[in-house]
């Protein structure tokens, strides 16, 4: 009976996170043939080719090799010229909070919306949403991965001059503080 309930319970967790994932790629797929979006999509496969690229500095090496590891995908979803991105901020989001994500930053300036949200599992994240809604602006940034580690990418991005990942820093400092 024990392995009767456990099967059916690994069953729910794996179609439950399938209908998460399906729902995402839905709404990237609804505006990603839209030719006024910008969509990025970035496989896992990409990760390993630049995580395997020699560095001269074996610290930048095993950064590298850490951090870009863990990744399985990047999708960014941008629209910046006539768009009503607080409508779309909304649909995203509405989809978003219905999938058992984490609130780490909320922010609200002038006339943007910008939250940060996570899935984790074991203190690990595997899904990391940036998500920004102004006037005329949308952006939809997914990160999906195994033990996610913000402190690893902003050291990264860092290192690569990579802006817009200050925030991370201060994410992964509170969350161990926790």
């Amino acid at each position: 009976m024990k392995k009767i309930v456990l099967t059916m319970i690994m069953v729910f967790a794996a179609v439950s996170v399938n209908a998460q994932n399906k729902a995402l790629a839905k709404f990237f797929d609804k505006y990603a043939a839209d030719p006024s979006f910008t969509h990025i999509n970035i496989s896992g496969k990409m990760f390993e080719m630049i995580g395997s690229l020699e560095m001269d500095n074996a610290e930048e090496q095993q950064m590298i090799s850490e951090s870009l590891g863990k990744i399985q995908s990047v999708q960014v979803l941008v629209k910046e010229k006539n768009v009503n991105g607080p409508e779309m901020y909304d649909e995203a989001f509405s989809l978003i909070k219905s999938q058992n994500f984490d609130e780490l930053m909320s922010v609200r300036e002038e006339e943007n919306d910008v939250k940060i949200m996570i899935q984790e599992k074991d203190n690990k994240i595997n899904d990391l949403i940036v998500l920004v809604g102004g006037e005329n602006e949308f952006v939809l940034l997914n990160i999906r991965g195994n033990g996610i580690d913000l402190n690893m990418l902003y050291k990264l991005s860092s290192k690569m001059g990579m802006k817009g990942f200050e925030q991370f820093e201060m994410l992964e400092k509170s969350r161990k503080g926790n």
